[in-house]
């Protein structure tokens, strides 16, 4: 049985992460066969809450293609599994950072509060590929979104600001929240005046 994240998922993701441990382990090297998905669920790694590894043959070949592959590998993944789907497979160590990256193809902001989560707290390039997914998303051009989408819009704009203004942080994170923060102003979750400048180049 697969777990569903209940609605506002996403938040309760953030909190999670937030709170634990983040799951960072390495990815199953590049070219391996799409058996080694199916063999780390044998060794009992699967995600918390009890998500599972893929076991359908067509999920489990397009999470290997997309782990070792380009772009319209991961596209392709979306396309099949979806982005509830991503999210929480983004809880098994084996296929988080492919499911992250695979997020940068999802047509709403749903996991958009989560991301910018990991973008703060991750380590390395697990928050770079947060930011680059999100950037990627705000990129596309504007298309009508439902309340819960707005809110859940908001409420990654936030924790983007947060991010951006935060001098701890490298600056490496925090020019690409910039760069997010900027292509969304047009959406209204933030005044495009709050953004902050003093990473620009002079």
């Amino acid at each position: 049985m697969i777990f569903r994240w209940p609605r506002g998922g996403c938040l309760c993701a953030a909190a999670w992460l937030a709170l634990g441990p983040l799951a960072c382990g390495k990815r199953t090297a590049p070219g391996a066969p799409a058996s080694a998905l199916r063999q780390s669920e044998a060794d009992g790694e699967g995600g918390p809450d009890g998500a599972e590894l893929p076991t359908d043959p067509r999920e489990v070949d397009a999470w290997a293609r997309a782990e070792r592959g380009d772009e319209e590998d991961r596209m392709r993944l979306y396309d099949l599994v979806g982005c509830e789907r991503l999210l929480e497979a983004s809880s098994i160590v084996k296929l988080r950072a492919t499911a992250i990256e695979a997020m940068a193809y999802c047509r709403d902001f749903s996991v958009l509060p989560w991301l910018a989560a990991v973008a703060t707290s991750g380590r390395g390039d697990e928050a770079i590929d947060a930011l680059d997914a999100i950037v990627e998303q705000a990129a596309r051009p504007r298309t009508a979104t439902d309340p819960d989408d707005a809110e859940e819009l908001a409420d990654g704009c936030r924790a983007l600001l947060a991010l951006s203004r935060a001098p701890q942080q490298a600056p490496a994170r925090r020019v690409r929240a910039v760069r997010a923060l900027r292509m969304l102003a047009e959406r209204g979750c933030v005044t495009r005046g709050d953004i902050p400048t003093d990473l620009d180049a002079k």
